[in-house]
């Protein structure tokens, strides 16, 4: 019986897995708490200050970060780079743009050690992938 696409890429790719799981699970957390409880606090997790100008300018930050990491994704796959490498890469820039803009906080510490786990395992990947040319 052939294993389930899902259940191969599990046992293959586990670190994927792990992103998959973790953004998943933390978008329906601020999906739900944001629309659901109308809580507005939708940066709590980089700790702001009440004050309004502090709220808009963490805003302009993570803004930056992720359209950095969903540019840079893009452009890596439009010049040929495979998707999880293209994830990867540039989910990592992410995790260090979260460390440069925020202060060191375990969700920003987090993303790097993801980040990092994904790189090597797409690094260990492709090393232990056939040569085509040999």
């Amino acid at each position: 019986m052939p294993k389930h696409r899902a259940l191969n890429a599990l046992t293959q790719s586990p670190m994927y897995w792990l992103f998959a799981a973790s953004y998943t699970i933390v978008h329906i957390i601020f999906e739900y708490k944001f629309w659901v409880t109308g809580g507005g606090a939708i940066f709590a997790k980089y700790e702001p200050s009440g004050v309004l100008a502090e709220q808009l300018s963490i805003g302009e930050r993570v803004y930056y970060a992720k359209a950095t990491w969903c540019f840079l994704m893009i452009w890596l796959q439009f010049l040929g780079t495979r998707f999880k490498t293209a994830l990867a890469w540039s989910f990592m820039v992410y995790a260090v743009e979260l460390l440069l803009l925020f202060p060191v906080r375990p969700y920003a510490l987090l993303n790097v050690l993801l980040a990092l786990g994904m790189v090597i395992e797409v690094l260990l990947q492709r090393r232990q992938a056939p040569n085509p040319a040999a």
